[in-house]
C-alpha cells in the first residue's frame, strides 16, 4: 500500500510564514487560491498580478487532466485502463503516463526496489509519485502561462516553491511534527526553500500499514516520517516513500551515498537530518 503523506503544516497556511525581514517591514501582496483535488486539498500562494479566477481555472483544468491520467479511483482513468489491458506493451500511453512509468522504473532501480509502483504485477499504483508530479506541473504552469516567478504550491502536504518568498528571501516551510505521548516538546523542523520542494511520507495518521515491496513484509521501525527536499517534487515524493520503507539506518546511509537532503522524525520526538553540501539529481 502507498503510505499516507504526513501533513506539511506550512507556516504560510497559518498566516505565519517566516521570512527574513524584521517585524513591521512591508512585504509584497500575495494572492491565495485553494480547493480540492485528488481526494485532498490544494493551496497556492503567488505574487499578486494575474487574475485569481483565471489562474484558478487553469490550475483546476490541469489538475483534472492529471487526475484522469493517473487516478486509481476513477475506473476510466488512463492508468486504470492500462491496468486492465491484456497487453500492456501495446497500450497507447499518453506522454504523461509514459513519463511517469519510466521515471518510476528509474527510481525503482535506484532504490533497489524500496520504491515500486507495481504493487501486484502487472497492476500499477502511481500514488507515491503522481501527486508530487502534479505539484511540479502546477508550479511550471504558473511560471510559463502566467509569468509568476514567486509562488508556493501545496497539494496534500507536498510543497514546491519558486523564486523568493514574501520577504524577498527563502520561503520558510515548517514540517508538521507530531509529538507522541511522553516525548519531549521540541520545535518543528523548518526548511528554507527557494526553487526547491519537500515531500513527506509516514504512518502517523493511519498507523503502521506500509509493506516493504522488497520483502512483502510490513515495515517495522521507530520512524514516524521521512521528508525529502529536492528540486523535483515527483522525485522527492517517491524518495520519501523509499527512505521511509528503508528505515532510519538504511535510509540515512542511502541518502548520504546519493547526496539526498532528508529529515527523519522519530517516535520519541527527535529529528535526524542529513543535508549534502551540494544536492544531486538522481
Amino acid at each position: 500500500m502507498v503510505p499516507s503523506r504526513l501533513a506539511i503544516a506550512t507556516l504560510l497556511a497559518a498566516g505565519m510564514l517566516l521570512g527574513g525581514c524584521q517585524s513591521g517591514e512591508s512585504t509584497p501582496d500575495y494572492t491565495r487560491i485553494d480547493g480540492s483535488t485528488f481526494g485532498t486539498h490544494y493551496r497556492i500562494d503567488y505574487l499578486s498580478g494575474p487574475d485569481a479566477d483565471e489562474v484558478q481555472a487553469a490550475v483546476e483544468n490541469e489538475l483534472n487532466r492529471i487526475d484522469w491520467i493517473a487516478s486509481t479511483w476513477k475506473p476510466e482513468s488512463e492508468l486504470m485502463r492500462y491496468n486492465r489491458a491484456t497487453d500492456q506493451a501495446s497500450f497507447p500511453l499518453s506522454p504523461d503516463l509514459d513519463r511517469l512509468l519510466k521515471r518510476s522504473e528509474e527510481l525503482r532501480v535506484l532504490t533497489d526496489g524500496a520504491f515500486n509502483v507495481r504493487y501486484d504485477p502487472p497492476q500499477v499504483d502511481l500514488s507515491a509519485i503522481a501527486k508530487g508530479d502534479a505539484v511540479d506541473r502546477i508550479s511550471d504552469l504558473l511560471a510559463e502561462r502566467f509569468g509568476i516567478q514567486s509562488s508556493m504550491v501545496d497539494i496534500g502536504g507536498e510543497v514546491k516553491v519558486r523564486g523568493p518568498g514574501p520577504h524577498g528571501d527563502s520561503w520558510r516551510i515548517g514540517l508538521y511534527l507530531p509529538t507522541p505521548a511522553g516525548a519531549a516538546t521540541i520545535d518543528p523542523p523548518v526548511v528554507n526553500l527557494r526553487d526547491n520542494s519537500v515531500a513527506t511520507s509516514g504512518t502517523y495518521f493511519r498507523g503502521p500499514h506500509l509493506i516493504d515491496p522488497r520483502s512483502g513484509e510490513p515495515v517495522s521501525h521507530d520512524l514516524i516520517s521521512a521528508s525529502v527536499i529536492h528540486p523535483s517534487n515527483a522525485t522527492a515524493d517517491a524518495l520519501a516513500t523509499a527512505l521511509y520503507v528503508m528505515g532510519p539506518k538504511e535510509g540515512m546511509a542511502w541518502a548520504k551515498q546519493h547526496g539526498i537532503h532528508v529529515i527523519f522524525l522519530f517516535e520519541d520526538g527527535t529529528v535526524q537530518e542529513f543535508q549534502p553540501i551540494k544536492e544531486t539529481e538522481p
